[in-house]
This record gives C-alpha cells, sequence and structure tokens, in this order.
C-alpha cells in the first residue's frame, strides 16, 4: 500500500469507507462543474462505484486514486493514469472548504512525484477548463506549460463539453518538493 505525504497532508489508497466522505464533498456543482468525471448531483451510490472503481483500477495499475487527508479527515481526492509513450494523465478535486490553502498544489505535487519517481513516467498531463483557471494555475506552480492545445471534453456535470486547456510537464520543468515521502 503506497502512502504519499507532503508537510501537512496524507494521500492514501481510497478505501471502501471513504464513500460517504467522497459523497458528501462531491456533492458540491462548483467541485463537479470544474471536473469532466464527477456528476451533479453526486449520490453515495456514485461514490460506492467510484470507490470499487478507484480500488479495482490500483490494483490491475491502470489508474491510481488517493484520498488527499488533512488530520485524518479527507479534503479531495487526486489520481493519475497511464497514457501511451510513458505519459502519464494527472487529475484531481479538493472539497469546498479546504479550497484557497494551498492542498491542490501539494497534492498534485506528489502525485506528480509518483508519476516521475514511482510510474517512469517521462511527461504528465492535464486539461483544465478554460472557465476555471485557477486550475490552471495550480498546475504552473509545478512547472506544467501550456501546450496550446484547446479540446472539448464533455463534463457530467454541465450535460455538455467544455473547453479545456491542455498543459505538459516535463520532469525536467517539475518545481519538486523536497518535502515529499513515498512509502513503500
Amino acid at each position: 500500500m503506497t502512502v504519499i505525504t507532503i508537510d501537512d497532508l496524507t494521500l492514501r489508497p481510497i478505501a471502501e469507507t471513504d464513500a460517504p466522505r467522497i459523497a458528501s464533498v462531491c456533492n458540491d456543482e462548483s467541485l463537479s462543474r470544474n471536473t469532466a468525471r464527477i456528476p451533479f448531483p453526486y449520490t453515495l451510490e456514485d461514490a460506492t462505484r467510484f470507490v470499487a472503481r478507484a480500488i479495482r483500477e490500483g490494483e490491475s495499475g491502470e489508474e491510481y486514486r488517493f484520498a488527499i487527508c488533512k488530520d485524518d479527515l479527507l479534503i479531495g481526492c487526486t489520481g493519475i493514469m497511464a497514457k501511451e509513450n510513458d505519459t502519464q494523465e494527472l487529475g484531481y478535486f479538493i472539497a469546498a472548504d479546504s479550497r484557497g490553502r494551498g492542498f491542490a498544489t501539494k497534492a498534485a505535487t506528489a502525485i506528480s512525484t509518483f508519476g516521475f519517481d514511482r510510474l517512469r513516467a517521462k511527461i504528465i498531463e492535464a486539461g483544465y477548463f478554460t472557465d476555471n483557471p485557477v486550475s490552471g494555475r495550480v498546475l504552473q506552480k509545478l512547472g506544467f506549460k501550456d501546450t496550446g492545445e484547446i479540446i472539448q471534453t464533455p463534463s457530467l456535470a454541465r450535460g455538455t463539453d467544455v473547453e479545456t486547456a491542455r498543459m505538459r510537464l516535463l520532469l525536467s520543468d517539475f518545481h519538486r518538493s523536497q518535502s515529499v515521502s513515498i512509502r513503500p
């Protein structure tokens, strides 16, 4: 079981017992509308399916998802999944009452470190909806660069495609934090 720590945050594998908290965090329109895969409203049944998929895909190595915890309270989730050619795709979300406190940046730094160090990624990619530039700024702090590519991404919560800016992080551009610890 991989556990990642960075400063005051712990990223741990998502567990079945997380479903009620994930349902509570994700049943927030301001969160779901800025993601591709989170519907709104978001129910306990949605969370239970998400948790089961996270566990299954983590075991197969298809996608690694982690609960972002502050003082043992789940405040969000982050994940990384394989694409092609040694490239990984990063994603994250943070609970409304935990935004604006640097947790997204710390979690994205931690999962990027995992991607480069454990998964041996050469490139990590991410996207953000252009009407949510705060997410783009989180990625820029890590060293992500705009690719210049704008795509349309389906959003379950919005029920439509959303303009998405694509970003890319090379290992040589990564603003690594010395406070990241990955066990085992």
